[in-house]
């Protein structure tokens, strides 16, 4: 007995309308894991295809390959592509078009067509310290505008960062902007997003000193002072900035309190504390010195009597207890357990 459902039209090709060819390949780009993108169809084009798809119930193997290819032909075959979408239209148009066209279609489309309104979306997403200097050299009353147009938290960020005399201006500005017409705030927009999109994005999310930092706390010990010593002779401000960020191994004398050191110890592994002590060159003699007699005595002495009984460490063993510390300092000064002072170089 064979449990394969009976198709129309089967074994043969079936014959389906182009609303149902549409649902099936609606159906396979949802079930792929793609957006075909149906929010942007009008209500009554997205129900319909909701009603064509449940319809259809199976297709067999032929009629869904030849779907796909006459999907595929059409798809090849466009040229051009232009949006229906009005908002999209003048989106793309809006830095060509003129003060009376945009007049023009306000009063034929509605103001929630105009592009200046995209523009705004943009505008409120960036942040208020970007949003107050794009203010700075405009009027009280655009600036009014502006404010106006932000979410209220944004807009009190941004008063927050204004000098006080600037933001009494500005408010007193408020009472100015009652009849500014529409079509004002929609160029003040799309200028807005004009000079927005000008603006040279960052490549990085972080400045240098933050990246060569983050590069120089992962490094090794020798790797670092080669580096350091090389920015140090081509840059010298360059090379204090970071030198102020980097935290390493032999940084912690100098930056982490004594009296948060034995905190730190009692997150370390004793074995990958005396790796690190045995290991630390006679010239940084004075880290150990500051580990040890952070701890009590007893603790202490225990301590030197394991690095003595210990054998040398390799490099790479030293290195590896090394960044194991350093990383467990770090997490506790991410988590407020402790603070790491700035270096004065």
């Amino acid at each position: 007995m064979s449990f394969q459902p009976k198709l129309a039209g089967m074994p043969g090709r079936q014959t389906l309308s182009r609303r149902q060819k549409a649902a099936v390949v609606v159906h396979l780009l949802v079930t792929g894991g793609a957006d075909p993108g149906l929010r942007d169809l009008p209500t009554a084009q997205q129900r319909q295809l909701v009603r064509d798809m449940t319809q259809l119930r199976f297709i067999n193997r032929e009629t869904l390959a030849e779907v796909i290819a006459e999907f595929a032909r059409e798809l090849d075959s466009i040229g051009l592509h232009i949006p229906r979408d009005p908002a999209k239209v003048l989106s793309m148009l809006d830095s060509q078009l003129s003060l009376e066209v945009i007049e023009e279609l306000s009063a034929e489309l509605g103001d929630d067509l105009l592009p200046g309104h995209g523009h705004w979306d943009k505008v409120a997403t960036l942040e208020p310290e970007v949003l107050v200097e794009l203010i700075d050299s405009e009027s009280d009353e655009v600036s009014a505008i502006v404010l106006s147009k932000m979410p209220p938290a944004r807009a009190a960020d941004m008063i927050r960062l204004l000098p006080r005399e600037r933001a009494d201006q500005i408010a007193a500005a408020f009472a100015r902007t009652d009849g500014v017409a529409s079509t004002a705030v929609t160029q003040i927009g799309i200028a807005l997003g004009r000079e927005t999109a000008a603006r040279k994005a960052p490549v990085f999310e972080m400045d240098g000193v933050k990246r060569v930092g983050d590069i120089l706390n992962a490094a090794t010990a020798r790797v670092r002072r080669g580096i350091m010593e090389t920015l140090e002779m081509s840059n010298p401000d360059f090379a204090a900035r970071v030198r102020a960020v980097v935290f390493s191994f032999e940084n912690i004398p100098d930056r982490v309190a004594p009296r948060d050191m034995p905190r730190v110890i009692r997150n370390i592994d004793s074995e990958v504390l005396i790796t690190a002590l045995a290991g630390i060159p006679q010239d940084d003699s004075a880290i150990a010195d500051f580990i040890l007699t952070t701890i009590s005595k007893r603790l202490g002495d225990q301590l030197r009597e394991e690095i003595e009984d210990r054998s040398s460490p390799t490099p790479d063993e030293y290195e590896d207890a090394t960044a194991t510390i350093v990383g467990v300092i770090r997490e506790m000064e991410e988590e407020g357990v402790l603070s790491l002072s700035l270096r004065e170089d």
